[in-house]
């Protein structure tokens, strides 16, 4: 007798509370792909997540561009040198200096290569996608003295040389925990007096403090960044009490001094993602300081949208709206 194929198990099916809040593209692919994954927390830890990819399609083709090269900064890290076709304009070009997601334990240098390569054509600028440490092999604050150092390389005399750089206009960019350093790289940028023309921050990490009792209390059913997801990956991340308040880790908490000093700034945030609400918050303590800050909110998204640009319409447009804002930055408008 034919035994019948035992059913994939549900390990995260939407909450029906949260389904209809979902764009239905969103909703699809879950059904479809990630309702069946299982996550991280319920796993022993193992670091070959960086390189697994779960599902087929999830990211967008990756466009020609006129040299890719991986160099070595310092002994810590690896950078991605996305550069433009043709001649470097005298000035050099403008950089974007790119920090992937992950939950600061997973992405690679790999990650987010469709992006960069996006950028570099769309936006004519060389992007910097940094392969940062990672925990838990090596924990906050390994990965903040990583940003720290690629902003002393793109500043100094041998990155301008190495990539036909315009230090006069440089970005900082991320998404996730890649928008958490990126934000912190920025109030880093101007504590050590350099000149950062944007950052963007795309569903950042702004509070390592927040709980279900606290901001994520507005998104409790969020799907895929759950509240035990986020805290397993923060607890590798910060692995000591009382760094969740550093700013370093939580730039919500960072001196007043420092946040009214910031660039402009531009956060894309996801409608239906548990980290929306301290992003949002993070935006407001910016424009009271002063700060000139554009929020764009993308209703029904998730919190992985832009990672899902190949099968989420609104996760392609969160890449043009990036595009444009870093073509008026550099270029004074949108090509």
């Amino acid at each position: 007798m034919n035994q019948q194929p035992a059913e994939p198990i549900r390990h995260q099916p939407l909450h029906p509370s949260v389904r209809p809040l979902l764009d239905p593209e969103y909703v699809t692919f879950h059904d479809r792909y990630v309702q069946y994954v299982e996550p991280e927390q319920l796993k022993p830890w193992n670091p070959n997540v960086r390189t697994r990819y779960t599902w087929p399609y999830a990211g967008s083709p990756i466009v020609e561009v006129g040299s890719v090269k991986d160099i070595r900064p310092c002994e810590n890290f690896d950078i991605r040198l996305f550069s433009p076709v043709g001649e470097p304009p005298s000035e050099g070009w403008p950089l974007v200096i790119w920090f992937h997601g992950g939950g600061f334990a997973g992405g690679n240098i790999d990650s987010d290569n469709d992006f960069c390569a996006l950028a570099c054509r769309d936006v004519e600028c060389v992007v910097a996608n940094v392969d940062y440490r990672l925990a838990p092999e090596d924990p906050f604050p390994a990965a903040v003295e990583d940003v720290a150092e690629v902003l002393r390389w793109a500043n100094s005399d041998e990155g301008a040389f190495e990539g036909n750089i315009d230090r006069s206009r440089i970005a900082i960019a991320g998404a996730s925990a890649g928008g958490n350093l990126a934000a912190v790289g920025a109030l880093i940028a101007v504590e050590m007096s350099i000149s950062i023309a944007v950052q963007v921050l795309v569903v950042p990490v702004t509070d390592n403090t927040a709980t279900l009792q606290s901001w994520w209390s507005s998104h409790p059913h969020a799907p895929w960044l759950t509240a035990p997801r986020m805290t397993f990956y923060r607890n590798l991340y910060l692995q000591e009490d009382g760094l969740d308040r550093d700013w370093k880790a939580s730039p919500i908490f960072a001196p007043k001094e420092l946040i009214a000093r910031l660039p402009k700034t531009w956060l894309a945030i996801a409608g239906q993602d548990m980290l929306s609400t301290e992003g949002l918050a993070y935006a407001e303590i910016l424009k009271a300081a002063g700060v000139e800050t554009q929020v764009t909110v993308y209703d029904g998204m998730p919190h992985g949208m832009m990672a899902l640009s190949g099968v989420l319409s609104k996760g392609r447009q969160t890449k043009t709206d990036i595009i444009e804002v870093l073509q008026r930055c550099f270029h004074g408008s949108a090509s």
